[in-house]
């Protein structure tokens, strides 16, 4: 159907139906037709109404709206949108689709399903005003449940939009939920007051907020504006309330105390009702010089009259009880940390006690007058022979057990030479001497320490060794000092004092004892002049020294070191093979009458000698004749574990020392030589030890090849000179006597153009 003619159709209905109202009744609609009418209208969309819920009604949104606010006005200004559904007979959803045009402006909400206008606010503001005038306080959760309305809009809604216009209230601001009238703020604030001027110790907090029965909060909010003569002890549950008078008597006490006493209790403290007692002291008493303990706090005037008291007791040699001078409240470990410095301090002068210091001068007198019995019975333990029995089983246990160890290290030893034997390593004298000498000393340290395997046999053997032995008791001790003690009220320390002196008496006696025992051995060892200790250093020095020559002949080449190696083992080794001739001699009580042995000598001391010694010196001395440095440096590693001793560690600071020290000597005997042959010898080795920092030991023979060496090292001129004079040496060696003299003359005019090449090349 065209459109022009549906509205023409649209017209002609129009106008039957105001045609059918204006009719009589005999010409009205019936109700099917009216309702075919209106559904055609709202089929084509060109009226809007809305079906009440028994369909025999229709209503427009407007008409809907005007209603909907009616109904709000007669309710009061709240009303809920079911309720509103059911009153004017339209479903929920057309109620709730048009709510949306009431609540558009500022003064109607919807709020949990309920339409609420804002006079309906203000009368609740209204209603809370006259309660809150009444009680004096109210809260956001009561006026939810007598409203059954959410907090949020009574607490923002109602309370904080209308107070200070409809409602005269202040906000809690420790709770926003919470209201106060200022009446009710003023009341409260004098009933604290009253209570709180009225305390005279300290209250917990939660008995005044009982007695005043008002809230916690509230309480601790008001609190701070009421310059309270008091202060709260903390925030939390339990806190109490200090009034200032009884602060004040507090104070009064403790500073009026400590000033008589010069110390302070922490239980006293804690008594009066004092949490920390430290720190109410450092607070109290902050300009007091103060020294903390476990049990107490004590002033400087305490520690000053110890001191002075302690001086006192050094000076007059006498002893001081610490007891008398400190407060009884001091526990014993006060007393040791407060004694602890001052006797750290005069740790040489004093000795404590219990708690009684005494003088190093009263003990010292109480040790002498116990001097007497202790030389009486060193005396006696010497002259029966117990010291030497027990002296004697006492090394026997200490040998046996190092025995047990040495039986072990000397296969050790054994295999260990075979395996470097078998090497073919060491290269060097040098290298090979410095391995064995780690190993010599590895073999004596561990004569004290003992392998793992042997801890259990060491235990057992050490266990059999005597015990000390007790030459004076603690009972002689306490005869002699008991009297002395007694008079002087010391009674109560007589056995602590007397086994402190015991000790160390008895080590005075085992003394005095010893000097006893070794003056009767004196006779039966006069001869025994060579000891272990000197034998051990001169053999470390000459063996020393053959290493420092040993590095300067090393310098030429291999085919000239053996003469120069010949040489050293025929000196110094034939010195050191002397020395363990005679150490060897002195440990079989052979008698040796000379200090410079001949070979002769050596070679009928070593077949003297018991087998122990013997078979090393044997070999020592074998090697000083095959030039092998090598062996000989073995040889005498085995002298020097069979003797007991210990090259020490070579120091190359003294090492340098001893070859400055060599050179100056070269340097002064030529200066006081006058001897040709000897100059010519004296220059060539000073030469020798300036320009290559080494020691060197050379016979006069070896001369011609140590000049050649030094060709290279010298200015040509300086060689020239060295190279003439030592042809006038030599032909002054060979010439007849008619024809020395005037060679000697020569000789003697160019020996200080010598000398002078010694200084000029220790310049350059």
């Amino acid at each position: 159907m065209a459109p022009s003619t549906d509205w023409d159709e649209i017209k002609r209905l129009a106008a039957d139906f105001q045609k059918a109202q204006l009719s009589s009744t005999a010409q009205r609609l019936s109700e099917r037709n009216c309702i075919e009418i209106v559904s055609k209208l709202i089929e084509l969309k060109l009226i809007d109404v809305i079906f009440t819920t028994d369909g025999k009604e229709y209503l427009t949104p407007q008409q809907l709206v005007r209603e909907i606010k009616d109904e709000l006005y007669v309710r009061g200004g709240r009303v809920n949108t079911v309720d509103l559904a059911k009153e004017l007979n339209v479903d929920l959803n057309q109620i709730n689709m048009n709510i949306s045009e009431i609540i558009k402006g500022k003064e109607v909400q919807l709020v949990s399903g309920y339409l609420i206008a804002h006079y309906y606010l203000e009368k609740i503001a209204r209603e809370i005003n006259e309660k809150l005038q009444l009680q004096g306080q109210i809260s956001v959760g009561d006026l939810t449940l007598q409203y059954d309305l959410p907090a949020d809009l009574l607490q923002h809604g109602v309370l904080e939009r209308y107070m200070g216009k409809i409602i005269r209230a202040k906000q809690d601001p420790s709770d926003p939920r919470i209201f106060y009238t200022e009446e009710y703020i003023m009341r409260t604030k004098a009933k604290i007051r009253g209570a709180l001027m009225g305390l005279l110790k300290p209250t917990p907090v939660s008995l005044i907020i009982s007695h005043c029965n008002i809230a916690e909060r509230l309480f601790m909010y008001l609190f701070d504006q009421l310059n309270a003569p008091g202060v709260l002890t903390g925030r939390q549950s339990g806190a109490q309330y200090v009034p200032s008078c009884y602060t004040k008597s507090q104070n009064e006490w403790v500073i009026n105390f400590y000033k008589q006493n010069n110390y302070l209790e922490y239980d006293a403290l804690t008594r009066l009702g004092i949490s920390d007692p430290k720190g109410y002291v450092k607070r109290v008493l902050a300009n007091e010089d103060m020294n903390f303990l476990s049990s107490c706090v004590i002033g400087s005037q305490i520690n000053q009259q110890l001191e002075t008291a302690l001086e006192e007791c050094i000076s007059s040699k006498s002893y001081l009880d610490v007891l008398s001078l400190l407060p009884s409240v001091l526990s014993d470990e006060d007393i040791d940390n407060l004694l602890e410095p001052l006797l750290k301090k005069n740790s040489r002068q004093t000795i404590l006690f219990d708690k009684t210091v005494f003088s190093n001068n009263f003990i010292e007198n109480l040790k002498q007058a116990c001097m007497p019995i202790t030389q009486k019975n060193a005396e006696a333990v010497v002259k029966s022979g117990k010291y030497q029995q027990f002296y004697l089983e006492k090394q026997l246990a200490k040998s046996d057990g190092q025995q047990m160890v040495q039986v072990d290290h000397k296969a050790e030893r054994r295999e260990e030479r075979r395996k470097k034997a078998s090497s073919g390593k060491g290269g060097g004298g040098t290298q090979g001497r410095e391995t064995k000498t780690k190993a010599v000393k590895k073999h004596l340290r561990s004569k004290q320490v003992t392998h793992d395997s042997d801890t259990d046999d060491a235990s057992s053997i050490a266990k059999k060794a005597p015990s000390n032995l007790e030459i004076i008791c603690i009972e002689d001790v306490e005869n002699c000092i008991k009297e002395q003690l007694e008079n002087e009220g010391l009674d109560d320390l007589l056995t602590q004092i007397s086994e402190y002196l015991q000790g160390h008496l008895n080590q005075t006696a085992l003394t005095i004892a010893k000097e006893l025992a070794e003056k009767l051995l004196q006779d039966a060892n006069q001869n025994r002049k060579q000891t272990h200790s000197s034998a051990q250093d001169r053999i470390n020095v000459l063996v020393n020294d053959i290493k420092l020559y040993e590095k300067g002949l090393k310098l030429f080449p291999s085919d000239q070191q053996p003469q120069f190696v010949k040489y050293l083992l025929k000196s110094f080794g034939g010195d050191i093979l002397s020395e363990f001739c005679k150490y060897a001699a002195n440990q079989c009580n052979l008698s040796v009458q000379v200090d410079i042995l001949s070979v002769e000598q050596r070679n009928k001391i070593i077949n003297d000698l018991s087998e122990e010694y013997k078979k090393p010196l044997k070999n020592l001395n074998s090697t000083i004749s095959e030039q092998n440095m090598e062996q000989f440096y073995q040889a005498v590693d085995i002298c020097l574990t069979e003797c007991g001793m210990i090259l020490k560690k070579v120091d190359k600071k003294k090492d340098k020392l001893l070859v400055q020290n060599h050179r100056e000597k070269l340097i002064y005997e030529l200066e006081n030589c006058e001897e040709p042959a000897l100059i010519l010898h004296l220059v060539v080795l000073a030469l020798f030890t300036i320009l290559n920092q080494n020691m060197l030991h050379a016979s006069g023979r070896q001369v011609p090849i140590i000049i050649t060496f030094l060709k290279s090292q010298l200015k040509e001129e300086h060689f020239e000179q060295l190279q003439k004079y030592h042809e006038l040496v030599t032909k002054y060696l060979t010439a007849q006597e008619d024809e020395k003299g005037a060679i000697e003359e020569k000789l003697k005019e160019d020996m200080s153009l010598m000398k002078n090449i010694v200084i000029e090349v220790k310049k350059y």
